[in-house]
């Protein structure tokens, strides 16, 4: 994640006094981000991100049925299952998508001539003190926060990286997983690595 990302995170989280929950990026995406025939990832590509740091293409969006070695073994089940079952529509590509199956670019998919790199994937935001106190936040309240959060975001990010609200309050299914790590950003430039989707006994 570039620092000037984290930057526009710890300032929103400042300004808002919250903590907001961010899935951990892909760090191999940033080398895409804001160039020149590059999009981030919407909410209509549900395919997943090459992860293998060794492969040319890493951090954009690749078929891992045609390219495995885009993916660590790890993920690479998981990213063919994503592939299959929740992108692929009819065993097609959506409209307006393209993937080459030869080629220096094979495997590549791209959306209306556009290569596409990882969004960012808020997870949560949460109520807080000025000195990082977590504070209970309902529903209503997570909602009016993130119309403030958001726009911040945006505006500092200079790319629409953030294409749907928080996990947790949006009806698309994304859902949250099971075991993932999550960058949290609270007042003061406070910063939590937690492990899963929420913070655990006010860590």
């Amino acid at each position: 994640m570039r620092p000037h990302h984290r930057q526009v995170f710890f300032d929103a989280a400042q300004q808002c006094t919250c903590w907001i929950g961010l899935r951990e990026p892909n760090p191999l995406a940033d080398r895409w981000i804001g160039q020149p025939g590059y999009i981030p990832k919407g909410v209509n590509c549900k395919a997943k991100t090459a992860d293998n740091p060794d492969f040319q293409l890493a951090g954009l969006v690749v078929d891992p049925t045609v390219r495995p070695d885009a993916f660590n073994r790890d993920t690479l089940a998981a990213a063919v299952d994503t592939w299959k079952n929740k992108f692929l529509m009819g065993g097609r590509l959506p409209a307006g998508f393209t993937c080459p199956q030869a080629g220096p670019e094979k495997g590549l998919v791209r959306l209306s001539g556009s290569a596409i790199y990882a969004d960012y994937d808020l997870m949560a935001i949460n109520r807080a003190t000025s000195d990082g106190e977590w504070l209970p936040t309902s529903e209503a309240e997570a909602r009016v926060l993130f119309a403030r959060v958001e726009p911040l975001l945006q505006q500092g990010l200079g790319v629409p990286l953030i294409q749907h609200s928080t996990e947790f309050m949006w009806a698309g299914g994304v859902g949250a997983r099971e075991m993932e790590w999550v960058l949290w950003f609270g007042p003061g430039r406070r910063l939590k690595r937690l492990q899963s989707s929420m913070p655990h006994g006010g860590h």
